[in-house]
């Protein structure tokens, strides 16, 4: 695109008869006003073709310096003319490194405005790891040379110039094209004698762009879309929100009945009175309380200082097989070998007794306490209760385990 706005502007500053020829070659030595590298290369994005060109005068204007002033050097005003050169003005001395990290983000700058091409990666890998200057020109030389066409170099160096002279705002300086316009009677025209524009002046040249209607970015129609749901939201809540608040603002300011205020509504008629000639209805009798269960043997006895059951393994039901933990505490002073128990069930309401076989646990020297489970089927029952009896070597008996806990009745 640079490079058709580009032609496009040198032809409006050539003659109809010499717009098919490339310009006359100019001079490199002639230094002519131009324009900063780092402002073209902000306004512009140049060729692989233009962008060797520059490349090319770097490096020349490089062994130029070397060879002519001190070095190392420092590069001060790095420009391309308006013939489209690049000139680099080397003034005092630097370090090796200072003038070494200098060319190299001149000569990166460059490639890096040349996107998308093959030439800015050869130019990146000629740049990394680079050192002295004469392997940088000569790596630089090999990474340019695909795209240096010295037939093109002229034509190149026009559309360069285009790029100046379009960045600056002012017409090329080139002596023949203007002698040799044929539109003159279409400039405005400008009354003889003293004036303040210089001889062989003409109006600027409008950039092409400029006058290009471009379509809105995406970003432009995202927030327009944004706007319009949110235009679209408050029109349909409006009304609603309004009506709340009115709402509100009566129940504060504007109570329809202030007597009602106060008042909760019920939401069910109360229950009906009883009659007072009614007598009360009897309860049922449902059941009557188990009596207490007659173990026949007492807490502790002996050595045994303590015997307690517990549930092994959660809720026992009458009907179903319960686990029941039986924990015996002995006295360590006692000489205990071993210790006999059995669980017995009782039937609170029959008083039946059901013995299950005994267990014999040995018994540590100086052990203070001994334990075992055991799985027990509890019979059908209304109220039933669970306790252990010890046999040897004295005995004692638990309190007993009530099968339900509560609630129980015969």
């Amino acid at each position: 695109m640079i490079e058709a706005v580009t032609g496009l502007l040198a032809r409006r500053t050539e003659p109809a008869d010499a717009r098919s020829d490339p310009p006359e070659h100019i001079d490199h030595d002639a230094r002519v006003r131009g324009v900063a590298v780092g402002r073209l290369l902000a306004v512009a994005a140049l060729t692989p073709e233009q962008a060797a060109l520059l490349v090319a005068d770097a490096l020349h204007e490089l062994e130029l310096a070397r060879g002519e002033g001190p070095y190392p050097f420092r590069l001060r005003n790095v420009t391309v003319s308006d013939a489209g050169h690049l000139t680099i003005e080397c003034a005092g001395s630097a370090s090796r490194r200072d003038m070494n990290e200098a060319v190299v983000e001149l000569l990166r700058s460059i490639a890096t405005n040349c996107r998308g091409s093959a030439l800015a990666d050869r130019l990146h890998e000629s740049l990394a790891e680079t050192t002295d200057l004469d392997a940088l020109v000569h790596r630089v030389r090999q990474a340019i040379a695909p795209d240096v066409d010295p037939a093109e170099e002229r034509r190149k160096r026009c559309q360069l110039a285009g790029l100046v002279a379009a960045t600056t705002g002012r017409p090329r300086p080139d002596t023949e094209v203007v002698g040799e316009r044929t539109d003159v009677r279409d400039w405005p025209y400008v009354a003889a004698g003293s004036t303040l524009a210089p001889s062989g002046w003409f109006p600027p040249v409008r950039n092409p762009w400029h006058r290009k209607r471009r379509r809105p970015s995406r970003r432009q129609g995202a927030l327009g879309l944004i706007a319009i749901l949110i235009l679209v939201a408050a029109a349909w809540m409006a009304p609603r929100v309004w009506s709340e608040l009115r709402r509100g603002w009566d129940a504060v300011l504007n109570p329809v009945n202030p007597s009602e205020q106060n008042q909760i509504r019920p939401v069910s008629p109360p229950p009906p009175e009883p009659q007072a000639d009614q007598p009360p209805s009897a309860t049922i009798d449902v059941g009557r309380p188990p009596p207490p269960v007659d173990i026949g043997a007492p807490g502790s006895a002996g050595p045994i200082t303590l015997v307690t059951v517990t549930r092994a393994n959660g809720e026992c039901l009458p009907g179903q097989a319960c686990a029941i933990r039986v924990d015996i505490r002995l006295d360590p002073a006692a000489a205990v070998g071993a210790v006999t128990w059995r669980v017995n069930v009782y039937d609170r309401c029959s008083g039946e007794v059901r013995p299950t076989s005994d267990v014999t646990l040995p018994v540590q020297p100086g052990s203070q306490q001994v334990y075992g489970i055991v799985r027990t089927d509890l019979p059908p029952g209304a109220a039933l209760a669970v306790a252990a009896v010890t046999s040897a070597p004295a005995t004692a008996a638990s309190e007993p385990l009530l099968v339900p806990a509560e609630n129980a009745r015969c």
